[in-house]
This record gives C-alpha cells, structure tokens and sequence, in this order.
C-alpha cells in the first residue's frame, strides 16, 4: 500500500479590520500523518520572524558560580550512580559527565552535561562536543541494556533554555530507558510494526524513498542519515526529521553515525538561530535491538516565547486536543534549510 500524504484546504472567512472590514478569505490546509494518523492545522496568516530577546538578563538569574554543572560544582553537587552500576560513581566521556537524574522520568534517567561550557549560543556548538554528548549517553544506555534486560525502551533528548521547560541553562541531554516507551515512540513502534505486518515492509525504508522522490520536504542525506522537514509538523513554526536508515537501535549507532547526526543537527541550530529562534526540544526515538520494523529518528521542534507578555507557543490545541497548529508550512521551510546543509 503506496504512503499518502493526505491534506485538504478549507478557507476561514472574516471581516478585516485592517482593509476597512472587507471580506477577507485565509486558508487552513488540514493534514494527516501517513503513520500515526495525527493531524496538523497550517493557518495561512502571514508569518512575521519572532523577535529574539536579550539573553543577558536570563543568564544573570543563572551565573556561573551556582550553576551545578559547571566545572568543580558538577564533581561536588550532582548526584552518583550506584555502585553496582558505575562504580566509578559517575561517567565522564572527555568533557561529558553523566549522573542520575534528580527528577527521574523513567527508571533510568540521566543527565549528560555536554561540555564544561555554561552557555552556547545555537550557533556555536561545534560538531566534535556533539558527538561526544551523544556518545556519552549511547554508553549510559549499554551499560542500562546490560545490567537490565527488560529496559529496552531508550530515549535521548534536549530541552535547551526555559521556552523548552529546562530549568538550567548550561547545556544537558537528557537519557531515559525504561520497560514501557514513552506516548508518542510506542505510538511510532506500534505503527511501524502494524504497518510491516500488514504490508511487508518496512514503513521508513519505503517513507524515506517516497519523500527523495517527491523532494518537497527532503533537505539532504549525511552518511547514513536522512534529513527532512516533518509532513505534519509537531512544532509551531517548524519541525525537523533525521532518519538514521537501517538503524534499528541508538545502541546500534557507530561513532561516524553521531558526528554525522551532528553535523546536520549544526545546520539546524544555525538556520534557527538565523531566524531568531533560540530555545529548542530534541528527541531521538530509539527502536528495539533486533526489530527491523523501525528506524532511530530525531525530530527537533523550535520554542519560543511571544512578546509583549512572554506568551507560549503551546495552547489547548496542543495540550489539551493532541493537535498542531503550525504557521509556515513544512514544504517553505525545507526551501530555506537546504541552504544551511
């Protein structure tokens, strides 16, 4: 059964006060994703270019000498594995240190500070941090894997500044594994296998094949991995995909895989950064090791807050109906990232 990319375009009418009440027609395209069946809502309103704020004020709320994950607080206040699975206590992978989470959202939940560095604009983390962030946690994760077999479930991801909901402005991932995914990655596996079984193949071999082919949200393949502006957007303004192709598990990914993650992920920041977006979610959705029915991927969504009043980009389509609502369509969006890739 060939993938769709289902959409329908409606019209919104008014009266615009701004061309002396004249009927004024916008248009609203509804689109449904070819796997999940989750449904976006791109508004035709013209977009305007957020504003990006003054960071000063916000890194002064958080300096340097109380910041816990800055060098020779990081050794004193975070907390320690237990020894039977780090008896070192805690893992350090060149400049990366991880620890356990103090608020654990899983069974296993670390935190991975991703270099001694207190900020980093979006623009200026380099490839080789990077790579070695990702490589920290894919460790945390194999030891997991070893030391409990039914925590089989791994996510990594990256709230980066307070728009995100992160509490701490030095860079961190966030690693979870655990016996249950999380809402959204078992509804991915779930599908993907549905879909294998129903069809035969495997649902992103053919999705990343389709979307070469049709080339209006493809942005460029790295290595092994496939790049592409998301069909139905999670994010308000933009929502970028990575496929790590044949690549069933994050503990499956080779040092080369993670720097070229990385280096796609540097052209993404740049591009954001470029449009004043400076605070980002990140997550890469790991499958099951020896389940073929599902690739590794990553989607990274910009957040941003609306001034004057510091609004938020996520309402009550968003949290409370499960729905997106985007402003500029994916297809745009993939147009003006290829030039960063």
């Amino acid at each position: 059964m060939p993938i769709k990319f289902k959409r329908s375009l409606q019209l919104s009418q008014f009266l615009d006060p701004t061309k002396n009440f004249e009927p004024t027609s916008l248009p609203i395209e509804f689109r449904i994703d070819p796997l999940t069946r989750h449904t976006s809502v791109i508004c035709g309103a013209r977009y305007r270019k957020p504003e990006k704020p003054d960071l000063s004020a916000l890194l002064e709320k958080s300096p340097r000498a109380t910041c816990p994950f800055c060098p020779g607080n990081v050794e004193r206040v975070t907390t320690k594995f237990p020894s039977e699975l780090f008896p070192e206590g805690r893992l350090r992978l060149n400049d990366a240190y991880v620890f356990p989470n103090l608020m654990p959202y899983m069974p296993y939940s670390a935190i991975v500070v991703i270099s001694s560095e207190h900020f980093t604009e979006l623009c200026n983390f380099d490839q080789n941090t990077l790579t070695n962030a990702f490589l920290a946690s894919q460790v945390y994760l194999k030891r997991i894997s070893q030391y409990d077999a039914d925590a089989k479930y791994y996510t990594i991801d990256w709230n980066y500044l307070p728009p995100s909901a992160s509490s701490i402005v030095h860079p961190h991932l966030q690693v979870f594994a655990g016996s249950l995914p999380t809402s959204y990655q078992g509804e991915l596996l779930e599908a993907s296998q549905r879909y294998c079984e129903q069809n035969g193949t495997n649902f992103w071999s053919e999705f990343v094949a389709r979307e070469k082919r049709l080339g209006e949200r493809y942005i460029r393949t790295i290595g092994n991995i496939s790049w592409f502006t998301a069909f139905v957007s999670r994010g308000w303004l933009m929502d970028v995909m990575a496929i790590f192709e044949e690549a069933n598990s994050v503990l499956n990914l080779s040092e080369t895989d993670f720097a070229n993650f990385s280096q796609g992920l540097m052209s993404v920041l740049r591009y954001m950064n470029d449009q004043n977006f400076y605070s980002f979610n990140l997550a890469i959705y790991s499958g099951i090791v020896g389940q073929n029915y599902f690739w590794t991927q990553a989607r990274i969504v910009p957040r941003f807050l609306f001034p004057p009043l510091d609004a938020s980009d996520a309402g009550s389509l968003r949290i409370l109906h499960d729905e997106f609502f985007n402003m500029q369509s994916p297809e745009v969006t993939c147009e003006h990232l290829r030039e960063y890739f």
